[in-house]
């Protein structure tokens, strides 16, 4: 356990530096980015039962949503107002959290699918196995019914 915590400590250290990086050198873009993912962050953070997977099908929505307003920060050189510019223009935002919602959903439907389709093939093994269970009662009380003739 201690040599994980060891691990994982250089882990967190690392990925401070590389935020604090980013922030410094590239806060236009660190803003826009850091903005546009909360839904993913807060996630991540409040749910501990399946995180990483809601995060992980959370993000290529999220990456698909971020292409058009960081192309449009790329095209003013990143500027930190230009950013700022396209944060209170409220369609970038919603788009980009509503994005995150559709992953949240497209998952939420998927683990409901899966759950209706197990539950029609328990049903129909069941409703197969009650039908041979009453072959196989029909096939005995008939081979009860019928007296043995002893030669």
């Amino acid at each position: 356990m201690t040599s994980l915590v060891r691990r994982g400590l250089p882990m967190k250290w690392s990925h401070g530096l590389v935020c604090g990086a980013a922030l410094a050198w590239l806060p236009g873009y660190s803003l826009l980015t850091g903005v546009l993912l909360l839904p993913l962050i807060m996630v991540y953070m409040t749910d501990a039962s399946r995180s990483q997977a809601m995060v992980q099908m959370m993000l290529p929505y999220e990456f698909a949503a971020l292409v058009h307003p960081l192309h449009l920060l790329w095209n003013e050189d990143g500027s930190l107002d230009t950013a700022v510019s396209l944060l209170l223009n409220p369609m970038t935002s919603i788009a980009g959290w509503l994005a995150a919602g559709a992953g949240w959903f497209v998952l939420e439907m998927a683990l409901l699918s899966a759950k209706f389709i197990r539950q029609y093939q328990a049903r129909a093994r069941k409703a197969e196995i009650a039908a041979r269970l009453k072959e196989l009662q029909d096939e005995w009380a008939e081979d009860s019914s019928v007296p043995e003739t002893s030669a």
